[in-house]
This record gives C-alpha cells, structure tokens and sequence, in this order.
C-alpha cells in the first residue's frame, strides 16, 4: 500500500504540474473584477498538487510510525461492493440531477455517500453535507458564475429561490 500511495501522489502531482504549465497559455478577454479564465484551472492545480504531497508525506510518516510491521488485508469483497455502490450512486446522482435539481438533490447524495464510507455521527453527516452543498452553490454561482442544473418542474421554481 506504501508503494503505490507514494507513486500515485507522484503521478498526480507530476500531472497537475504540466497541466498547470499548459493554463498558463489560456486566453480570454479579462473584465475588471472577474477572475479570468485560467485563474481557476492553475488554482485548482495548486490544490491538487500541494494535496499530493500532502498524501505522500502522511504516507511516510504512517510508515514509519507503523515500523516494520505488515498491515492487515480488508475483505476485497466488502471493498467492491462498496466500490460498484458508489458507482451507483453517483451515476443515480446525474441521472436524477436533471429532475430535481443540484441544490436538492445534493445534499441527499452527500448523507448516501458519508454512510457508506463509514461515518455514523448524524450531526456531522447532516451538518456537512447542507454546509458543502452552499459552499457549491456559493462558489459556483457568485465566484465563478457557472449555472448548476435547476431541475423541472416545482424543483426549477424552488432553486430559483437561492440562485
């Protein structure tokens, strides 16, 4: 496990870097008081990268808090159960996302996704999951001013109210 945490977080931060490299050659037409368009994109890339070494480095320093000793194997079953069950849901997510709409359905998705990896505190699976879906729609409405997907019917006219 120690070898391949370290080899991803290298791969994935020697790929944010390029990437990183090519947004620096986006263009566009730059308004005062916007972001422009590569803003995002080398943002994003910095996170993804500085959390790479983050990943690597806790991996070091679990190994050498573990010693030499060989950690215990899970039941690859459980693991691909859940593994096809979030699949599911997150195909079910973009398939109901056009019904009934990001700022509904994301927070439901959110409590699914917390209880099968495992997290049983209710306050903080329900606290997270509304907390996370403003800071989205925030984000994504005021900072980058994308739309999210309203939804049909009585769920287009109920996300209305927020963005």
């Amino acid at each position: 496990m120690f070898k391949g945490e370290i080899l991803i977080s290298v791969v994935v931060f020697l790929g944010s870097l390029y990437l990183y490299f090519e947004s620096i050659k986006f263009e566009g037409h730059e308004v005062y008081g916007k972001l422009g368009p590569a803003y995002w994109p080398k943002f994003l890339l910095l996170c993804l990268m500085v959390l790479s070494v983050l990943v690597a480095v806790d991996a070091i320093r679990e190994r050498k808090k573990r010693g030499g000793q060989k950690e215990e194997a899970q039941k690859p079953e459980s693991g691909k159960v859940r593994l096809f069950l979030a699949v599911g849901f997150i195909v079910l997510y973009f398939i109901l996302m056009q019904i009934f709409g990001f700022i509904i359905l994301t927070p439901f998705f959110l409590i699914a996704f917390m209880v099968l990896l495992g997290e049983r505190k209710k306050k903080w699976i329900f606290g997270v999951s509304i907390g996370i879906t403003i800071l989205i729609v925030w984000a994504f409405t005021k900072a980058m001013y994308v739309p999210l997907p309203r939804g049909q019917w009585i769920f287009l006219d109920f996300s209305h109210l927020f963005y």
